[in-house]
């Protein structure tokens, strides 16, 4: 059975080119285009893996970290940070509020995808 990934970005290009490598790799992919539709998925849905922009509208992705950590039904998924959002300071707030990993745009599909594998073999030992 397909590991199940949300993807959330309102950016629909960046959707597009993420949902495609990851669907083409044998992935079940969902999208949300912001934290608040994200939170409103998982309500109904499990997922193996969250992917989020961090600048979005309604709820940012920092937001939805925050909102995803402290619920004891989705505070076990993993969750990469997709952003531009770049600067260190930010990159070390990913890591504390509780990411896994943290990719900056722009950012290579194939380096995506490897990182998503690495999170998942990590969650599974």
């Amino acid at each position: 059975m397909a590991e199940k990934i949300l993807v959330v970005e309102d950016d629909s290009n960046i959707e597009q080119l993420v949902t495609f490598k990851l669907k083409n790799s044998g992935y079940e992919v969902f999208t949300a285009h912001n934290g608040a539709e994200a939170i409103e998925f998982l309500k109904n849905t499990i997922v193996n893996l969250v992917i989020t922009d961090v600048m979005m509208p309604i709820m940012n992705g920092k937001e939805l970290v925050i909102e995803l950590k402290k619920d004891p039904k989705n505070k076990s998924i993993p969750i990469i940070m997709l952003t531009s959002r770049t600067l260190e300071k930010e990159v070390v707030e990913g890591f504390s509020l509780g990411v896994e990993d943290y990719i900056k745009k722009p950012f290579s599909p194939q380096e995506l995808l490897v990182r998503v594998k690495t999170v998942l073999a990590r969650i599974k030992t």
